[in-house]
């Protein structure tokens, strides 16, 4: 199964396991819309966390291949702006690579802003549900066929016939 990398408008990043990027959307609307997100299928994933002495998990790293995915896909003006920051002999940054972060920061929470226009749900119904819940298309596609197979199910199949 193919994992999907979900960079969401505000510049937060969620990866899932799925079947499809159908699939996706529907189990990332426990966080989202992501039909309003930029989701990719990421070849690659590796992670890894540190048990803590709290009984917390900590991230402790991405693997190069995600990490490269993450930076150059989610983030590419943050990444640009990353290349050659001007530093400290000690090696950190000076005033001028820190704000050249935050504006790099601000720039990619605004990127996706606005740029993906809301898919609509299949019927005049899903389109009703969608427009009150804001839910995802695929989510509500996925219910309502979902409730009117089991609406048809109940009908009786003896008789006359229409």
């Amino acid at each position: 199964m193919p994992i999907f990398m979900c960079r969401w408008p505000n510049g937060d990043l969620s990866f899932v396991f799925s079947r499809s990027r159908e699939d996706a959307i529907v189990l990332l609307d426990e966080w989202g819309n992501a039909e309003e997100a930029e989701l990719r299928r990421v070849q690659d994933f590796m992670v890894d966390f540190r048990l803590t002495d709290d009984g917390e998990l900590e991230l402790q790293a991405f693997g190069e291949s995600s990490e490269d995915d993450i930076w150059n896909l989610a983030f590419p003006v943050l990444s640009e702006a990353k290349v050659n920051l001007p530093t400290t002999e000690a090696g950190s940054l000076t005033p001028a690579g820190e704000e050249r972060i935050r504006k790099a920061v601000q720039a990619e929470r605004q990127r996706l802003s606005g740029k993906k226009k809301e898919k609509p749900a299949e019927t005049e119904l899903g389109k009703s549900v969608q427009r009150q819940m804001g839910a995802p298309a695929a989510l509500i596609n996925r219910y309502v066929k979902q409730t009117a197979t089991e609406l048809l199910k109940k009908l009786p199949t003896t008789g006359r016939k229409q």
